[in-house]
């Protein structure tokens, strides 16, 4: 199954949602461009040759290097060629939101007249295939979003997107959140287990109106939740979400285990889970950060982009299930095997986030 495909990979605490993340902050400028660009420490540790158990201390000792490696991977163009980096000042620490350590840089751009400009970043990319960059790009009062990843690791800097270029861009922002989010996709195939036993009993139409009440109850949930912490009304600690979201998927697993003809109960527990996953949701767009002249349609895109996702791998999967179904040992093998395997590596992220590891 397409969606969960993923799920193969290495799905660590830490990489749970995404690999290692970068911003970068844009501003063009009457002689070309400033640009800030904050980077975790860890990548830049491993980046130089110092090993992901390095200091911040001893990264930031190495300062001529780090401006040296982020001004020739980062690098801002037009028809003329590159343009002139050059760093400000040193680097400087400072945590993120979730407390994760950065190191931050500003850079200055001097070009010749010919525009538009064009930013460039070769960055990590090559060690990472995971890395992502968020690229914010200011325009006088407003931003404007991209993100880049290996394969698309340039931007245009110039006039703001076109409102359904901002629209694509959010949607399918949401739709990869969702297929790369490995504990939202175990959550939602903890729901679906049952799904194909119930259509081999009842009919694929019955098990499908069944699977729509419960992911309905989870959309409902997870959308109120996502609007609110997206829009800065509701904020919980980082750490607490993704603790309680590994959590939400051991409890369906369980129940998956101990009585999976028990349905009545699932709508509720989507709806309560979806809740706590919608702050989880919100945490991609807090990185990418909601252009200020479309920032509701955004946000709303966003969240029909997961929608989508989630009605695509509900489909793809309901028929594998029920094929599975017919056979002997489904709710042996499927049902309860299966959530164990589930339940195991969601326990393992549980303790490691509630601990504050990875």
């Amino acid at each position: 199954m397409l969606c969960l495909l993923g799920l193969a990979s290495d799905a660590s605490p830490a990489r749970a949602h995404r690999g290692s993340t970068k911003h970068l902050v844009v501003e063009p400028t009457e002689t070309g461009a400033r640009l800030r660009v904050e980077i975790e420490i860890v990548d830049a540790a491993v980046e130089l040759g110092l090993g992901e158990d390095a200091s911040e201390e001893s990264v930031l000792a190495e300062d001529t290097r780090i401006r040296a490696w982020l001004t020739s991977g980062l690098r801002i163009e037009n028809a003329d060629g590159p343009c002139e980096l050059v760093a400000d000042d040193a680097p400087t620490a400072r945590l993120d939101d979730a407390d994760a350590a950065r190191i931050a840089l500003d850079l200055e751009a001097t070009c010749s007249d010919a525009r538009p400009l064009t930013l460039i970043d070769d960055t990590i990319f090559a060690s990472d295939a995971q890395h992502e960059a968020y690229v914010r790009l200011r325009f006088g009062e407003g931003t404007e979003t991209a993100v880049l990843r290996r394969g698309r690791q340039q931007v245009e800097i110039g006039a703001p997107a076109s409102l359904p270029s901002l629209l694509a861009t959010f949607t399918w922002e949401g739709v990869l959140h969702l297929v790369t989010g490995y504990d939202h996709l175990l959550f939602l195939l903890s729901l679906l287990l049952t799904s194909g036993e119930r259509a081999v009993k009842e009919g694929q139409k019955r098990a499908l109106r069944d699977i729509g009440l419960v992911v309905t109850a989870f959309t409902l949930g997870h959308s109120v939740t996502l609007i609110a912490a997206a829009l800065g009304w509701v904020v919980l600690p980082s750490q607490l979400v993704e603790t309680v979201i590994a959590a939400s998927i051991v409890l369906v697993a369980i129940m998956n285990f101990v009585k999976p003809e028990a349905r009545a109960q699932m709508p509720w527990i989507a709806l309560a889970f979806g809740l706590i996953h919608g702050f989880g949701f919100s945490g991609v767009l807090a990185e990418l950060g909601l252009p200020t002249q479309a920032r509701v349609l955004s946000l709303l895109a966003f969240n029909v982009g997961i929608e989508l996702a989630q009605i695509g791998c509900v489909l793809i999967a309901i028929g594998p299930l029920t094929w599975l179904a017919k056979r002997p040992g489904y709710r042996t093998y499927v049902v309860r095997g299966g959530s164990v395997v589930i339940g195991l590596l969601a326990s393992v992220w549980m303790i490691e986030r509630a601990m504050g590891w990875g």
